[in-house]
């Protein structure tokens, strides 16, 4: 009987990893497209977009903002590899794809994330992954931010917390952006149950690609309405 290392071998073997932007037979991606994805190097204020090095906001740019930091992995343009492994990895999930999301956010989260040393261990620090309705669950299958902020949890010993829940509304990819800054309101919940596990507690809430921020803004209203200490959205990219 095979083991699973020498099964993954065998299946390797028949059918050998090619490189989903240009083909070539090596891994999901090879060295060279690899070489294309550019990490960001410093953050930026969520609503000027000024260097900020932590994501955090400038002076008077956090209102009508609920998080309190914005930490992004990549650069990210509709036209780049990138966006072929973000694609890849929402319809076809590719299980590399995912390992190598999380590594990129887990170190992100190490360089960026700041919290006092009073009030940073493990057990303050709850890992929520932005929620899916279920109209849209039983089309996609699977809450990609949710299997995200699983392993990245896993990773880092955090605890994980599928705390949030939201009605339907249309899709914000559809709309504009004036448009997507109001369709979410008053959509998005604490399930009853984590209510009072989430008070004073410091959330990094993981999502995917982030554009105007509505949705995460959205989840973070939520979270603070519970009387949540702060709220760091991690995600890999902004559109």
């Amino acid at each position: 009987m095979l083991g699973v290392y020498s099964a993954c071998m065998f299946v390797d073997f028949l059918f050998p990893k090619r490189c989903i932007n240009c083909g070539e037979f090596e891994d999901f991606l090879c060295s060279e497209c690899k070489s294309l994805i550019k990490i960001v190097g410093f953050q930026m204020c969520p609503n000027c977009k000024r260097k900020s090095f932590c994501g955090k906001f400038c002076r008077g740019c956090a209102e009508s903002f609920y998080f309190d930091q914005l930490i992004l992995c990549f650069i990210y343009d509709r036209n780049t590899v990138l966006r072929k492994l973000v694609v890849n990895f929402k319809y076809k999930f590719l299980r590399d794809i995912n390992k190598f999301f999380v590594s990129i956010l887990v170190s992100q989260f190490l360089k960026f994330f700041r919290l006092s040393e009073d009030s940073f261990s493990k057990e303050n620090v709850i890992v929520v992954p932005v929620p899916m309705s279920k109209q849209k669950l039983k089309v996609r299958g699977e809450n990609h931010a949710k299997i995200l902020a699983q392993n990245f949890a896993k990773k880092l010993n955090l605890k994980f917390c599928d705390a949030l829940w939201r009605n339907h509304r249309e899709d914000q990819v559809k709309l504009k952006r004036h448009d997507r800054l109001v369709n979410l309101q008053n959509s998005i919940f604490v399930k009853d149950e984590y209510a009072k596990f989430l008070a004073g507690k410091n959330i990094v809430l993981i999502d995917d690609i982030v554009t105007t921020c509505s949705t995460a803004n959205e989840c973070s209203k939520a979270l603070k309405n519970s009387n949540v200490r702060l709220v760091c959205v991690l995600a890999l990219a902004r559109g």
